[in-house]
């Protein structure tokens, strides 16, 4: 798939920075910052803002970001508490909260977390019925399940109707990074059309930050000061050894 001029699902990964600042100039200041960097697409983490609940300030930095990315693309993402977020969320909040994102034309993707709504292939039809591409994200803050149930997640998103599936895992050994990585490659020789972005946490995880074009993730997330995550490369960091392994892949 392609949004604005970046070609999303084949070859090298993308480099998304989150966006984690508190405040509007704050916020500004970091994507200013990460695009003049390298950065393709940047992700605002709704979470952090100091003010999630008042939609008019929000959709007043959506806008401001959006003139900051040009063709960067913008990922919108809440993440709550129980999915490592920094904010408890009701699930009416949080599907208001999406269709006023959806409605406002300024997310270029949009994350759902589908272990917080309970119907979500209605919630993404509504989406997309306001225009918004929708990334289906699942995450396993304390543990990596076997490489069959991760199919089945990224399955279950691509049934869902979700425009890209998208899949965190707590690795606590080298075959849980493993599990991860396969249930990936799996899904691209079955499904090779359908954009994945896949990742393992913490140290032991790093090797699937940067590992995409070979495995089929389509999107890595790299830091630029503050994390949202544990395990992400700082951005620079990030695009040197991306360089080197497509150079290799030539």
């Amino acid at each position: 798939m392609k949004i604005k001029q970046q070609t999303i699902g084949i070859g090298r990964p993308l480099v998304c920075v989150p966006l984690v600042e508190l405040d509007e100039n704050n916020i500004y200041k970091a994507a200013e910052s990460a695009v003049a960097s390298g950065a393709q697409a940047l992700e605002w983490r709704m979470d952090w803002f100091a003010q999630p609940g008042c939609w008019n300030r929000m959709r007043e930095v959506l806008h401001n970001l959006q003139q900051i990315c040009g063709e960067v693309i913008l990922l919108c993402t809440f993440r709550s508490k129980p999915q490592g977020g920094e904010r408890e969320i009701s699930q009416e909040e949080y599907l208001r909260l999406l269709l006023n994102i959806s409605g406002s034309g300024q997310a270029d993707l949009l994350d759902v977390e589908v272990s917080e709504i309970a119907e979500p292939s209605e919630v993404i039809r509504q989406l997309h019925s306001l225009g918004q591409c929708v990334v289906g994200s699942r995450h396993y803050f304390t543990c990596t399940p076997e490489t069959e149930k991760l199919q089945e997640d990224l399955t279950a998103m691509q049934h869902w109707g979700a425009d890209i599936g998208k899949l965190a895992v707590m690795p606590h050994s080298p075959m849980d990074v493993l599990a991860l990585l396969a249930a990936t490659a799996k899904m691209k020789e079955i499904y090779p059309q359908y954009p994945l972005i896949t990742m393992a946490m913490g140290g032991l995880g790093v090797i699937s930050r940067v590992s995409g074009e070979i495995f089929g993730s389509c999107m890595t997330f790299a830091s630029m000061g503050k994390t949202s995550a544990p395990g992400q490369l700082p951005l620079q960091d990030a695009r040197v050894i991306l360089d080197k392994i497509s150079e290799s892949m030539e």
